[in-house]
């Protein structure tokens, strides 16, 4: 239930403070008075995004603070999700030119999607172009759904529908990929044959380098080594090292330094035996090569050389490579299997999905039942004597997931005897749309428990009779939900537990908006005023006072 309401710089309100009776409350005044702003400010409470064109010229900031108490259980339930515990409800928006805008609930800033989710707990407001939305077919299916309780229903196939989705974009992907993959295939059993018959070995650069480079100088090569090794030789032959160890051996005694001179001639020795010999395998080894072959050896250098340029990688790299090529080229023979599979992901996530949809139908089915039952109840309770209502419910023809589920909904509707029903929209005037979407409300309002129902103009059409009819209508419903409506029906405002009468009027050369609560004889006189307009008769006098009765 909302207490009250305090409006700051909106706008053409200055500062304003509502006190609501908890039961029905009434807001008239002349067309521009500031009535929608009152609309305005309680959208901004209902999670509404605030824009600064709102601020009163001359004012850096406005605000709107609403009081709440009688909450009801799901709303305390969801303020503990926020880490509220509170039997009693504020909620405070403040627009800013300078800072940032505000959100702060029970003293606690919070996001303005927490707002909205808490809003749809508290109550609901009815705006004027709302009515419109029975002339549109495209709204029905959200009318049906706002009666029903299908939110698990509908998550569910939500998720599931995004699963088709995305089955079917990777299937599609898939497809656009399969004449690049022939490609790719074909390019891949050349690379994987052209390398399988190099026969590539990670050492065989460095032998092929070394085996040129001694065949290119393979002259100079055994000339110089066999000087170095006959030198060697001659040195053995005369026993030279060996006799001048044999010579120091006789004085090492004399000395420690000529026995560690001994040592190091005899190490000398065995070294240059050591070095006679390798020279010998490489004079042997080189003296074998074949000259014939070094045109050979050169093509095998310079053929795994340009391989290495031509791929980008290393002769160990590109052995590495073929492991690569032999999984892509499996994989990619395979690839209508991988399709096929796709394919079948596909169908299976579609026939999830559309079993939800299946579902999410037969449980519109049940409550349209109940909804075509409830909303002629209310209708002939407003003054429409003969209420035919149907509520189609049908799958799509195309079998299509739509983003709402499968189905197309139709409001069909006969409000004249003997006549079959037909498509909302060609049925209902003004009047009648007016009042249909207040039967609608109320059942909306019940399904949902909320305890406050704002209603902007939701009489508009109506007159006389009918309009004594939802004035009684908005009373009764007042008993079990508060209720704040805009009027400029008499019979309703007269109805009220409370009436504010809303006006402007210049103040220190500015044009504010002044909110007044009307009682005794200056509410008797603005009903008759009302009912006559400015001329106000004694009969309109009378006639205000049985209204107030």
């Amino acid at each position: 239930m909302l207490n009250k309401l305090i409006i700051k710089n909106l706008a053409i309100i200055e500062d304003a403070e509502i006190s609501f009776s908890p039961y029905f409350n009434a807001l008239t005044g002349a067309t521009g008075a500031g009535k929608s702003l009152v609309i305005d400010s309680l959208k901004l409470i209902f999670g509404k995004r605030a824009d600064s064109d709102l601020i009163r010229y001359g004012s850096d900031e406005a605000s709107v603070l609403a009081t709440f108490t009688n909450l009801n259980d799901q709303t305390k339930a969801y303020l503990k999700t926020l880490d509220i515990e509170s039997d009693t409800l504020t909620i405070l928006r403040v627009i800013s030119k300078k800072d940032k805008n505000m959100v702060v609930i029970n003293d606690k800033p919070t996001t303005l999607n927490e707002l909205k989710n808490l809003s749809l707990l508290i109550g609901d407001i009815h705006e004027q172009h709302d009515t419109l939305k029975l002339l549109d077919p495209n709204t029905y299916l959200d009318i049906l759904d706002s009666y029903g309780a299908f939110d698990e229903i509908k998550n569910s196939y939500v998720l599931l529908r995004h699963g088709f989705f995305e089955a079917a974009k990777n299937l599609d992907k898939a497809k656009a990929e399969t004449s690049k993959n022939d490609e790719l295939l074909d390019l891949y059993k050349y690379q994987l044959d052209e390398l399988h018959k190099s026969k590539l070995d990670p050492n065989e650069l460095a032998l092929l380098e070394k085996e040129i480079t001694a065949l290119t100088h393979q002259e100079k090569i055994l000339s110089n080594l066999n000087i170095a090794y006959k030198n060697l030789v001659g040195i053995d032959e005369d026993n030279l090292i060996f006799e001048g160890v044999k010579a120091i051996e006789k004085v090492e005694t004399y000395e420690t330094t000529y026995g560690e001179l001994k040592k190091r001639l005899e190490s000398a020795y065995y070294e240059l035996d050591d070095i006679k010999e390798e020279l010998f395998g490489q004079i042997d080894l080189i003296s074998n090569y074949n000259v014939l072959e070094l045109d050979n050896l050169k093509e095998r250098f310079y053929f795994l050389k340009e391989l290495e340029v031509k791929y980008s990688k290393s002769i160990s790299e590109l052995i590495d490579y073929q492991t690569y090529l032999e999984s892509e080229i499996l994989r990619r023979e395979n690839f209508e299997a991988y399709t096929k599979k796709l394919a079948l992901e596909k169908d299976m996530a579609y026939q999830k999905a559309y079993q939800k949809g299946l579902e999410l139908h037969e449980a519109r089915i049940k409550v349209s039942k109940r909804l075509e039952n409830d909303f002629v109840l209310n209708l002939k309770e407003l003054a429409i004597d003969y209420v035919l209502f149907e509520v189609e419910v049908k799958e799509n023809q195309t079998k299509e997931l739509l983003e709402t589920g499968i189905d197309e909904i139709t409001f069909l509707l006969s409000l004249n005897e003997g006549e079959p029903v037909k498509p909302f929209h060609k049925i209902a005037s003004g009047g009648e749309l007016s009042r249909s979407m207040l039967a609608l409300k109320i059942l909306y309002g019940n399904s949902h428990d909320l305890g406050l129902m704002v209603f902007d103009e939701i009489d508009l059409g109506i007159s006389g009779y009918q309009a004594s009819r939802v004035a009684s209508v908005l009373k009764d419903l007042s008993t079990y939900r508060q209720v704040i409506t805009i009027t400029h029906l008499p019979q309703v405002a007269a109805k009220a537990d409370k009436h504010f009468d809303i006006k402007k009027q210049p103040l220190k050369g500015r044009t504010v908006t002044l909110i007044n609560e009307l009682q005794g004889e200056d509410r008797v006189t603005h009903i008759a005023y009302m009912l006559s307009g400015s001329n106000i008769t004694e009969g309109a006098i009378l006639h205000a006072k049985s209204l107030l009765k």
